[in-house]
C-alpha cells in the first residue's frame, strides 16, 4: 500500500494536480499507521512470549454466536477491508491513467498568464485562449477584441466555436478560463469576486491585449462582465454583449413563485456595510442584500462532495451528453475538462458556499438612479448600470438618445452610452407548456411564472444598464442545428451567433461614433434639461423583425456592419413571448 501511495503521489505531481496528490498522501499515511501499529503489536507479542505470559483471547462467554463472531473477525472482516482498499485503489489508478492520457492528447491551447490575487499574496496562472489575435493585431491595437466569459461551470471549450466564428468575421476573440476551469489553475479559497475580475484584467494586460475590448458574457459570465465593469479597468471596454444573463437565477425563480421566505429575505435582510466605491458617495450607496437559502447550502455541499470523490473517477460518467456540440471534432477535449480532479473544486470555489456571493458583491456598486427605476418597476433584484466613463481610454463617443416612457422617473437610470446587446433565447420566454414538454399542471404553472420573469429581467436590463442598449431574441431554426433556438444556442449554433453578435455590436458601436458629432450638442442639452432618455425597450429578433407584436413607438433599429454577413433566422411557428408579455409588453417598454 505504501508503494502504491508513493506512485500515486508521484504521478499526480508530474501532471501538476496537487489536489489529487492529497489522496496519495491519505493512502501513504494509512500505510505508515498500519506498519507502526503492526510493529508495536509484534513487539508486544514477542515480549509476552519471552516473559512466559499466556496468550489472552477475548471470549464471548455464554454466547451461541461465539464461533461465528470469531470467524467474522478472523477471516471475513480482513477480506472486506482488502476488497474495499483494492477497489478504491484501482479507481484512483484508473483516474490517474485517464488524466495522463488527457494531458497527452489535449495540450494547453492558449497561454497561461501568471496573475496575483489576495493583495499580491498568492500567484496562479490563468488560461487565455485567443483566435485571430496575432502580432499584427497586437501592434496595431486598433481593432476591438472580443473577450468571452463562459457560464457557471463551463470551461473555455464551451465557447471555442463562438470565438472561432468571431475570428472568421474579421475580429479577434479571446476566451478566459476563470480559476480552476479548463486549463486555468485553481486559484485560492476564499475566492472573492473582486479579486477574480482583477485577475482577469491582469491576464488581459500581461497577455498582452492593449486593444479596445468588447465583452461577451454568457449566463453567469455576463454577471462577471458586469462585475468587471465596476471593479476593473472599465475604461478599456467599448461594448458589452450579454447572452441569457440573469443577476441571480435562483432568487428570480423563488420570487416568481411568490415564496414568503424570499420576500422576507429581499425586504429585511439588508446590511449597512457597503464596499467603498469612488463613484458612489452619500445617497448613491445602496445597502447590499444578503440572501442565504438552504437550496444554496445544499448545492455547495454537493460541489464539495463531488470534489472529494473526483480522484476516484466516480464523476467520469457525468457531463457526457452534449448533443449538437460545435465544433464536433473538439467534443472529446470538451468532455475531458469535466472529468479532471479540479472541475468540481472550481465550481465549489466559485460558488463560494452560496450562489449569491457574486450577486451580493455586485450590489455594492448599485447607485440611486438605477435603484429608483427598479423600485418604480417593482422589480426585486438590483444591479449597477454601466459606468459613464466606459471606453474613455479609446475616446468613446456618445450616441443619440431616445426618450423613455413619460411616466418613468425623470432621472435616467444610466448615464452610460456604452453599446450593449442583450441577446436571449426566445424559447425560455414561451409560456406554452406543450412547446416546453411540460405535462404536469403544477410544473406548467411554475414555468409560466418563470417565463414571464425571465422576459421582464431582460427588459429591465435594457432599461437600466445603458442608454444605448438593445434587447434581441433568438427564435427560429438555422442550418447549424435545424431546431428552434434554445438555451444551448451558444455551443449549438456558434457560427450563426458570431455573425449576429459582430453585425449588431460593431454596427451599434460604429453608429454611436458617427452620430456623436451631429448630436453631441443636442444630447448634452437634453441631458442638462433632466429629460429621461433610453434605447427602446421592445425586443427585436436577430433577423431584424420585431419579436414584440405591439412594439413601442421608439423601437430602435440597430445598424449592421456592411462587412459582416447577415444571419438568417426563419420565423418560428411558436410564439416567442409569454401570452402575458404579448398583452402587457407596452407597459414595460
Amino acid at each position: 500500500m505504501g508503494v502504491f501511495a508513493i506512485c500515486v503521489c508521484a504521478g499526480y505531481a508530474t501532471v501538476g494536480d496537487g489536489s489529487a496528490a492529497t489522496w496519495g498522501v491519505f493512502w501513504l499515511a494509512s500505510s505508515v499507521a498500519i506498519v507502526v501499529y503492526a510493529a508495536k503489536a509484534r513487539r508486544g507479542y514477542m515480549v509476552d512470549r519471552i516473559m512466559g505470559i499466556p496468550e489472552y483471547h477475548p471470549r464471548l462467554a455464554d454466547s451461541r454466536g461465539a464461533e461465528l463472531a470469531y470467524g467474522i473477525l478472523d477471516k471475513v472482516f480482513p477480506w472486506i477491508t482488502w476488497v474495499f482498499g483494492l477497489f478504491f485503489g484501482i479507481l484512483v489508478v484508473i483516474q490517474a491513467l485517464c488524466l495522463a492520457n488527457d494531458h497527452r492528447l489535449y495540450k494547453v491551447p492558449g497561454q497561461l498568464v501568471p496573475v496575483q490575487t489576495h493583495n499580491g499574496d498568492y500567484w496562479y496562472k490563468m488560461h487565455v485562449w485567443c483566435y485571430g489575435y496575432g502580432e499584427k493585431e497586437q501592434k496595431e491595437a486598433t481593432k476591438p477584441v472580443f473577450i468571452l466569459l463562459a457560464d457557471f461551470g463551463m470551461p473555455s471549450t464551451s465557447m471555442m466555436g463562438l470565438a472561432q466564428g468571431i475570428a472568421d468575421n474579421g475580429y479577434p476573440a479571446c476566451i478566459i478560463d476563470r480559476p480552476g476551469y479548463g486549463w486555468s489553475e485553481p486559484g485560492y479559497w476564499d475566492q472573492d469576486p473582486v479579486d477574480v475580475v482583477k485577475s482577469i484584467n491582469q491576464a488581459l494586460t500581461k497577455y498582452p491585449i492593449n486593444n479596445p475590448i468588447i465583452f461577451v458574457g454568457w449566463g453567469e459570465g455576463g454577471v462577471w462582465t458586469q462585475m468587471y465593469m465596476q471593479a476593473a479597468d472599465y475604461s478599456r471596454v467599448i461594448g458589452v454583449v450579454l447572452l441569457d444573463t440573469y443577476p441571480n437565477q435562483e432568487i428570480l425563480q423563488t420570487f416568481a413563485l411568490n415564496r414568503t421566505t424570499t420576500l422576507q429575505n429581499l425586504r429585511q435582510l439588508r446590511s449597512a456595510s457597503v464596499t467603498d466605491d469612488s463613484s458612489s458617495s452619500g445617497s448613491d450607496k445602496i445597502p447590499a442584500v444578503h440572501f442565504d437559502k438552504e437550496l444554496e447550502k445544499k448545492a455547495s455541499k454537493m460541489f464539495s462532495d463531488w470534489r472529494a470523490v473526483s480522484p476516484i473517477a466516480l464523476h467520469r460518467a457525468r457531463n457526457n451528453a452534449w448533443p449538437g456540440f460545435q465544433p464536433q471534432e473538439s467534443l472529446n477535449m470538451h468532455r475531458s475538462l469535466f472529468r479532471n480532479n479540479q472541475y468540481y473544486q472550481a465550481k465549489y470555489f466559485e460558488y463560494g458556499g452560496t450562489g449569491a456571493k457574486l450577486y451580493q458583491t455586485l450590489l455594492n456598486y448599485v447607485v440611486s438612479n438605477t435603484d429608483a427605476v427598479l423600485v418604480y418597476h417593482h422589480w426585486p433584484l438590483r444591479w449597477p448600470s454601466f459606468r459613464q466613463e466606459s471606453g474613455s481610454a479609446f475616446g468613446s463617443s456618445q450616441a443619440s438618445l431616445r426618450r423613455r416612457d413619460d411616466s418613468a422617473p425623470t432621472a435616467p437610470a444610466s448615464n452610460s452610452q456604452l453599446p450593449v446587446i442583450i441577446l436571449a433565447s426566445g424559447k425560455q420566454f414561451n409560456s406554452d407548456c406543450g412547446v416546453q414538454g411540460i405535462g404536469v399542471a403544477e410544473e406548467c404553472t411554475m414555468w409560466q411564472a418563470f417565463a414571464w420573469f425571465y422576459y421582464r429581467q431582460q427588459v429591465e436590463y435594457q432599461q437600466t444598464l445603458s442608454q444605448n442598449a438593445a434587447f434581441l431574441m433568438c427564435t427560429g431554426a438555422v442550418g447549424e442545428d435545424n431546431r428552434p433556438c434554445d438555451t444551448d444556442f451558444v455551443w449549438r449554433r456558434p457560427k450563426w451567433l458570431a455573425s449576429a453578435i459582430v453585425g449588431k455590436i460593431i454596427g451599434q458601436t460604429a453608429s454611436s461614433t458617427s452620430a456623436s458629432s451631429s448630436v453631441s450638442s443636442e444630447s448634452s442639452t437634453s441631458s442638462g434639461s433632466g429629460s429621461e432618455t433610453s434605447a427602446s425597450a421592445s425586443p427585436t429578433d436577430v433577423a431584424g423583425s420585431e419579436a414584440n407584436p405591439e412594439p413601442s413607438s421608439g423601437s430602435q433599429d440597430i445598424t449592421r456592419a456592411s462587412s459582416s454577413p447577415e444571419p438568417t433566422v426563419p420565423s418560428s411557428s411558436e410564439s416567442p413571448l409569454p401570452s402575458a408579455a404579448q398583452d402587457d409588453a407596452a407597459a414595460f417598454a
